[in-house]
Formats: structure tokens, C-alpha cells, sequence
């Protein structure tokens, strides 16, 4: 009986939930191609399934709407930015200049290298209105680590009780970044990837030196 029972939950060789998960990562990548080449506004329910290779059907199986896919995507993107930025502080040498470009080097390389997801969390999100709340949570999520950074080394410490002065020159540097980021995935402004990480580095050490250090 539990091997028949076994058998019914298993085809080709998965079980139904390895199925779903790996359903659900396909309809995930469509959502990337379509979002970051469409545009949020005109990514459809039909038009994931069209480009997952999927019935429509199964988007309902991972997503309750387009919405909640158009967030996961968004959560995968930001997941990846706050694991690269904290595997690269860790790696990198207890000295500020060399801190700030490891951080920054992984940013513009993930927005950059992949413009879908600089479109999405640099471009696109700022007027969607499902995704801009998160953005903003973002936002205040990474200028706490940086401001938590600056002043303990550590980025998992809480920004909280750190001086208004340096958590205010957080959140201004991070809103800074995502705007010349922005500027150079358009194509407004026209660099090298290197002489951007200068910049933006050169930027931050400018406006954070400036700024109250407890």
C-alpha cells in the first residue's frame, strides 16, 4: 500500500512537490524576462505562461496574481543584493576605501551585468505601485547596514540608536547609488564599469566623511 501510495505522488522519477518547485522557478524566470523587458506594467499572467512553457493553469498553482509573482521576482533580486553585499564586506580587508568598493563593485555588477534586474529594482519599481513600498523597505534596510557598518563593522547590527547625522548620510548615499545606477543602465550617462565603481566609491567616502561619526 505505501509503495502504490508512493508511486501515485511520484512521476518521472519526482515527487509532486519537486514538480511544483520547479514550475514555480520557471514561471520565477519568466517573470525576470518579462519584467525586465516589458516592464512591470505589461507583464500578464498569459504572458509568463507563454514564456515559461507552461499552461496558465500553473501559475496559479505558485501565485494567487501577478502581483504576488511581480513580488517574489523583486524579493529574489533584493535577496541576492543583500547576500553579496554581506559575503563581500566579509571577505574584504578591515579598511573603509576597500569595505565600501566590495560593496558597491557587487552592486553594479548585479544591476549592470543583468540590466533585467537593474530595470526592475532601479527603473521600474519606482512607479509601480506594488513594488515601490518595497523599494522603500529596501532602501532603509541597506542604509541601515551601511550606517551599522560604519560604525560597527558589522552590518547585522541594528541602526537603531546610532546617531540621526549618520543614519540620515546612509539613507542618502544608498538613494545616490540607485540613481546613477539608473542613469548609467538608461544609458544617460555613458561609463566604464571600473571609472563608475570609482566614482560612486570616491562619493561615498566624500559625503560619509562628512558626516557625524559616533
Amino acid at each position: 500500500m505505501t509503495d502504490r501510495a508512493d508511486g501515485a505522488r511520484r512521476y518521472g522519477g519526482r515527487a509532486a512537490e519537486e514538480r511544483v518547485a520547479e514550475r514555480r522557478s520557471r514561471l520565477l524566470a519568466a517573470g525576470l524576462e518579462s519584467m525586465g523587458t516589458r516592464g512591470v506594467a505589461g507583464t500578464t499572467v498569459r504572458g509568463v505562461a507563454e514564456e515559461s512553457g507552461l499552461a496558465a493553469r500553473y501559475f496559479y498553482e505558485s501565485f494567487a496574481s501577478i502581483e504576488e509573482l511581480q513580488l517574489a521576482v523583486f524579493e529574489q533580486i533584493a535577496g541576492e543584493a543583500a547576500s553579496r553585499s554581506v559575503t563581500a564586506l566579509a571577505a574584504a580587508p578591515a579598511e573603509v576605501r576597500a569595505r565600501t568598493r566590495a560593496v558597491l563593485v557587487e552592486m553594479v555588477d548585479l544591476f549592470l551585468e543583468d540590466p533585467r534586474k537593474g530595470r526592475i529594482a532601479l527603473l521600474e519599481s519606482i512607479t509601480s505601485p506594488v513594488l515601490g513600498p518595497r523599494v522603500l523597505e529596501e532602501s532603509r534596510r541597506f542604509a541601515g547596514m551601511l550606517a551599522a557598518t560604519t560604525s560597527s563593522g558589522d552590518p547585522a547590527d541594528s541602526p537603531e540608536g546610532l546617531p540621526v547625522e549618520l543614519r540620515l548620510t546612509a539613507q542618502f548615499l544608498i538613494g545616490g547609488v540607485a540613481h546613477a545606477l539608473g542613469a548609467a543602465l538608461q544609458g544617460d550617462i555613458v561609463v566604464e564599469r571600473d571609472r563608475l565603481v570609482d566614482v560612486l566609491v570616491d562619493l561615498f567616502l566624500t559625503v560619509n566623511g562628512a558626516g557625524v561619526r559616533p
